[in-house]
């Protein structure tokens, strides 16, 4: 009966004091004061964003304004400023005035009067921060019943956004289609007043119920948090709060609850459509509601098939990309990947841009520089999957005079073409000529119109192919009396007189043969070991062509120590056909051979030193990330020289300036200085790079604190 009779006290004790009703702790002590923050909204701090609960309210009050107790107590603590700097404080009984100012004249154990005596004045934080309760038991000073008054807020909370995250993860799910254990994750904030952070408070209460497309709820509900008291540890801030929020942001993980890590189990669930109904509530009851949809899916965790480029030629001031359609159910579209250098690549274009029913894609402009490109495919699964890469095309706009086309007979199945199509890159750079690539299987009877113009450069490479009967007779026409190889069995049947070789077993005895000079009629040929040069392994999926040229002009450019031709070229009608797959030389052989090629069909000297950098005759800037918080990174490619950087906000004022550093490599990063994002608010900048050339790039950048 005693045990009852202590347990009923102490029940009444706590009710009296949640219950207990007080004006504000400045004047007008009975009109209602803007609220700056709510408790137990996430605070940043020396661990990062997401440090620390808030443990009271924040009440907007001018720097130099008095602040007075809220009750007949005695001062139990002071923390003066210069002890505790802006976080100085006076305590009375159970509540405490932080960010003030102590008055010199008050001592711990002196008695105040409530809204008589003065215990300090506002510091330039222009707020008091208000906790009602002791430390470690404080509780929230805001309430239906009891707590600061008066205090009136009809506006209700709001609900910014909803996602679905797997579990305990950054990893969230495209398309809301879900499946195993997930985390839902909603931004949200309350409007407590019509201060100007008043709509930007945290949230009291916040739930969620599932229902199935029949309205029926099949979970829930649910109500994680609800802030009435402070969390035992703010180890637990973790469990609330999700990455991106911080002191003003609020994101919160509904399926955790504040001691520990959970999720919403839907892995036995039928699959199909439900609806998750997100509920907010302020401690007046106001409230927000929001009902997204979300798929219940089978996990799928199998790519597309790399896309195969088709074509990619100058088009007015940009280029025109063609690719095959994948044939994919759940192909949500394709990415598309370009680079200066084969080194830094960059992805401007998804599949929000080329979607699943394209195949070609429209650059209404592209610099004079050479760019590399290649794409992927992506589903629509859950956790998109990206495939593989394609095969990489090269473009360079500029066509002054005859341009390279490059027809690519490479099967993604082939070793890598990444080096081989480096150099065609710097030599396109050095003649200062336009660069196109095609493949193989689009050539029509219109193919003359395709090679009007053009340097074909025609690589077979190792696999076995057919090439179309029309560019067959295209070179059969001009070049050719007997021609014939495995992998171009429509040669067999296509012209009167064509040998073609059906066997693969020609003896190669470990020597090939290349020309040690300029190519010409009679010049002698040099021996190289086919075991230093040429993959062992892929050797006998090579494709030999035996053949006669038809004109003087036609000669061959490799060949075996029988007599067996592997490349020729032609000067007249200019072009290269080779049935060994470049890559497989090594790097010496492969860029002394084809730097000799191009100047025997072009007649321009081409010298290039081993180590060639392709630089963009106009820079290029890339910021990373953009969005960006904490950490801005500029990346500068372009010449050597003296550049500038200039950080402007969306009124064109100047933030920040580097000017005329010297940068002497070709690719440069530089980081915006930290006290530079400490000291600027959320929102639209641009930055202008400006070159030694005094050229200009700019680029929006939206900054998120």
């Amino acid at each position: 009966m005693i045990y009852r009779s202590v347990v009923f006290f102490i029940f009444c004790i706590s009710g009296l004091i949640l219950s207990q009703t007080y004006n504000w702790p400045c004047e007008p002590f009975n009109q209602q004061h803007w609220i700056n923050g709510t408790f137990c909204e996430c605070r940043s701090g020396s661990s990062g964003d997401i440090d620390h609960f808030h443990d009271g309210i924040d009440i907007h009050l001018s720097e130099g304004n008095p602040v007075y107790s809220v009750i007949d107590e005695v001062i139990t603590s002071i923390g003066t400023s210069s002890q505790y700097g802006i976080n100085s404080w006076v305590r009375a009984g159970r509540y405490a005035y932080v960010h003030v100012i102590p008055n010199n004249s008050l001592s711990v154990g002196d008695s105040v009067e409530a809204y008589v005596t003065v215990l300090g004045w506002t510091n330039s934080w222009n707020h008091i921060h208000f906790k009602d309760g002791y430390p470690g038991s404080e509780r929230n000073a805001i309430r239906s019943t009891g707590g600061i008054s008066p205090l009136i807020d009809d506006d209700n909370p709001h609900l910014d956004w909803v996602r679905f995250y797997q579990n305990n993860s950054n990893v969230y799910f495209s398309n809301n289609r879900v499946f195993g254990q997930i985390d839902i994750v909603c931004k949200a904030a309350d409007r407590t007043d019509d201060g100007p952070i008043g709509d930007n408070n945290g949230i009291y209460k916040i739930g969620y119920e599932i229902l199935n497309q029949s309205g029926e709820s099949v979970f829930g509900p649910r109500f994680p948090f609800e802030f009435d008291f402070i969390p035992s540890t703010n180890n637990y801030i973790e469990n609330v709060y999700f990455n991106g929020s911080n002191t003003g942001t609020y994101i919160y993980i509904i399926t955790n609850n504040v001691y520990g890590d959970y999720f919403l189990n839907v892995s036995n669930w039928d699959p199909g459509f439900y609806i998750a109904r997100i509920m907010v509530y302020d401690q007046y009851f106001n409230a927000d509601t929001t009902d997204i949809n979300f798929e219940v899916v089978e996990p799928d965790f199998i790519p597309p098939t790399p896309p195969q480029l088709l074509s990619i030629q100058a088009e007015d001031n940009g280029f025109l990309l063609k690719w095959a359609a994948n044939s994919e159910d759940d192909l949500a579209g394709y990415r598309l990947y370009f680079s200066y250098d084969l080194d830094q690549w960059y992805n401007n274009h998804t599949e929000s841009i080329l979607t699943a029913d394209m195949t070609e894609y429209l650059a209404g402009s592209f610099s004079n520089s050479t760019g590399f490109f290649k794409m992927t495919a992506v589903d629509d699964a859950p956790f998109p999957n990206e495939s593989d890469f394609s095969d990489i095309y090269v473009f360079r706009k500029n066509q002054d005079n005859q341009g390279l086309l490059f027809i690519d007979a490479y099967n993604i199945s082939t070793p890598s073409i990444e080096t081989f199509i480096s150099n065609a890159g710097v030599i396109a750079d050095e003649l200062e000529t336009g660069m196109n690539t095609v493949h193989h299987s689009i050539f029509t009877d219109s193919v003359s119109q395709i090679l009007d113009g053009t340097i074909p450069y025609i690589f077979s490479g190792n696999e076995d192919l057919v090439w179309t009967n029309s560019l067959v007779d295209y070179f059969l026409d001009t070049a050719f009396s007997i021609l014939g190889s495995k992998s171009i069995s429509s040669f067999k049947s296509t012209s009167i007189g064509v040998q073609f070789l059906d066997s693969l077993g020609i003896s190669f005895d470990g020597n090939i043969q290349l020309p040690n000079q300029l190519f010409g009629v009679g010049e002698p040929f040099a021996d190289f070991n086919v075991n230093e040069i040429i993959n062992e392994s892929l050797f006998d999926s090579l494709n030999i062509f035996a053949l006669t040229p038809n004109n003087e002009n036609v000669y061959p450019i490799i060949q075996d120590q029988d007599g067996h031709i592997l490349a020729v070229a032609s000067a007249s009608t200019p072009f290269i056909i080779s049935s060994i797959p470049l890559e497989l030389f090594n790097d010496d052989l492969r860029r002394d051979y084809f730097f000799r090629i191009t100047h025997f069909i072009t007649g321009i000297s081409v010298e290039i030193d081993d180590e060639i950098d392709i630089v963009p005759d106009e820079f290029n800037v890339r910021f990373y990330p953009n969005p960006f918080n904490n950490k801005g990174i500029i990346n500068i490619n372009g010449i050597q020289g003296k550049y500038s950087i200039r950080l402007y906000n969306i009124m064109g004022q100047l933030i920040w300036e580097y000017s005329n550093f010297i940068k002497n490599e070709m690719n440069y990063q530089l980081q915006i200085p930290a006290n530079i994002m400490n000291n600027i608010s959320s929102g639209v900048y641009f930055i202008h790079v400006i070159s030694p050339n005094n050229k200009m790039v700019s680029q929006k950048v939206l900054y998120l604190k």
